[in-house]
């Protein structure tokens, strides 16, 4: 699984990218690219992800 940020075509959003699956969470203006950015890299971040997907495992 990878958690990247990305701004391309102005889309602001966090790609959530398993291998058979990809989510896409647009982010309003308010959250700043620095911190979506920091948040895609967080080893915390990807646990919680992680278990959300496995359905709380």
């Amino acid at each position: 699984m990878q958690i990247y940020y990305s701004n391309d075509s102005g889309e602001h959003c966090v790609y959530i990218d398993e291998e058979e699956r990809q989510h896409r969470i647009f982010l309003p203006k308010e959250v700043a690219t620095l911190d979506a950015r920091y948040f895609a890299q967080s080893e915390a971040a990807t646990y919680v992800i992680e278990q959300l997907l496995k359905g709380g495992d």
